[in-house]
């Protein structure tokens, strides 16, 4: 940390703090971030949504900024609420069980700076070879060039495509995300050799296999056919599973009309023929 310059990165990180395990996770994830780029000057902000957290007796360094929205947990919510309380030129988006490498943010400002059309990134889940040093790949898939637990964006993308669309709560807000980037024509990279570790979505709860009786909130939606094929029997053991595709696929299109819509776009972006993506994207056929 580098104090009196102007912030170059601010680091949202969202968070549960509600018990020690959750909390050494939380701390992991700093220490590690502090350790990882040394100078260069940042800020850390915490999304706390343990609304007791000042009585829970966990407490954060002093140089974290932690932010207790009084609202009931929102992916997107919070994550627009970590960036208004942002100064950074650069804004990561961050879950708290990650576990930050060294020069994982110097390796995207060299991408930066040699293409700063390029306004989003994601770091690699796994370690890069040698030479792979310098590489970085343009695409919107997730867990594929988009890493939802962990992207990286400069300040004035939200100029363009405004606040994080806080329908989605949870799940398929990464998706929501990049199908957005993909409409503004924003270009996004992984960067290979960008290495931020996930811990395997510690902090989320697994869902188990709901029971008859638990799957009751399915007759309370109209339920698409494109659902009713085998791929998508996952999505009926949850109703956050379900609202979340639903909500995802009412936007921006059926799953069949999203592959061939994406292949277009990925050809438009390619010949930088991209900003014709806001004319057919949402296109209902």
């Amino acid at each position: 940390m580098v104090a009196g310059e102007k912030i170059k990165l601010s680091v949202v990180i969202l968070a549960k703090t509600d018990c020690l395990e959750f909390f050494d996770m939380t701390m992991v994830c700093i220490d590690s971030l502090v350790a990882s780029e040394k100078d260069i000057p940042m800020e850390v902000i915490i999304v706390e949504s343990n609304k007791n957290f000042y009585g829970s007796g966990f407490q954060y360094p002093d140089f974290v900024k932690i932010i207790i929205p009084e609202t009931d947990f929102n992916f997107h919510g919070f994550l627009n609420i970590g960036i208004s309380g942002s100064t950074g030129e650069f804004i990561a988006l961050c879950n708290n069980d990650l576990v930050f490498h060294e020069n994982w943010f110097g390796e995207m400002l060299k991408v930066s700076e040699k293409h700063p059309d390029i306004l989003s990134f994601s770091p690699s889940g796994t370690p890069c070879p040698e030479s792979e040093k310098g590489r970085f790949e343009i695409g919107y898939r997730v867990m594929q060039q988009l890493m939802g637990w962990c992207f990286v964006v400069k300040r004035e993308i939200f100029k363009t495509i405004g606040p994080l669309d806080e329908t989605f709560d949870f799940y398929y807000a990464d998706n929501d995300y990049g199908m957005t980037l993909r409409y503004y024509n924003i270009r996004h990279a992984l960067v290979c050799s960008s290495y931020v570790e996930h811990l395997e979505r510690k902090s989320v709860p697994k869902i188990t296999n709901a029971s008859a009786a638990e799957k009751a909130f399915v007759k309370n939606y109209k339920i698409p056919d494109y659902l009713r094929h085998d791929y998508y029997k996952w999505v009926f053991e949850s109703e956050k599973y379900l609202s979340g595709i639903l909500k995802y696929h009412d936007k921006w299109g059926s799953p069949n009309w999203l592959h061939r819509k994406n292949k277009i776009s990925d050809f438009l972006i390619r010949f930088h023929l991209g900003y014709f993506n806001r004319f057919f994207i949402k296109i209902r056929f």
